[in-house]
């Protein structure tokens, strides 16, 4: 029997797990500090998505209103946990986080890609803004256009 994977908004309830997730993911230098998790738990919502099994975090989405345009979304993270990879779970969790972008009438999602993630990120609907490329990170900025904001228009 295959255990279900529910895609849920982070309440603050699931904070621990998120930080344990993201400690196994990322070096400390990198990672979110509790207090922004919290805070980001708070203030997104609609947008801090999480896949769960019946047992346990299996990966998250952050994101929020980008500052100078908060009609788009940025992508701030999309964590899977290390045994749970390469199963569809980040493109779960991308379709999810699009679903919300249609419902709360955002324009685009917006996102930081490395090179070797460039083609999962293509796959998922996301295309490359090439005026937008960053030496410092060695990565693309990626974008997803809510194509009934763009029928609308």
């Amino acid at each position: 029997m295959e255990i279900p994977i529910k895609i849920i908004q982070a309440s603050k309830s699931d904070l621990a797990e998120v930080e344990t997730l993201q400690a196994s993911s990322f070096p400390a230098e990198k990672q979110q500090p509790s207090h922004i998790l919290e805070e980001s738990i708070r203030k997104c919502t609609d947008t801090f998505l999480l896949a769960r099994d019946e047992n346990q975090l299996l990966g998250y989405i952050l994101s929020s209103p980008q500052l100078d345009n908060p009609q788009c979304l940025k992508v701030h993270s999309l964590v899977i946990d290390t045994d749970h990879q390469r199963q569809g779970l980040g493109t779960l969790l991308l379709a999810a986080l699009k679903e919300m972008a249609v419902e709360l009438d955002y324009k685009a999602i917006r996102l930081e890609s490395p090179d070797e993630l460039l083609s999962y990120f293509e796959m998922n609907g996301f295309i490359d803004e090439e005026t937008s490329l960053y030496a410092a990170s060695q990565g693309y900025s990626m974008i997803w256009f809510n194509p009934f904001y763009l029928e609308v228009q």
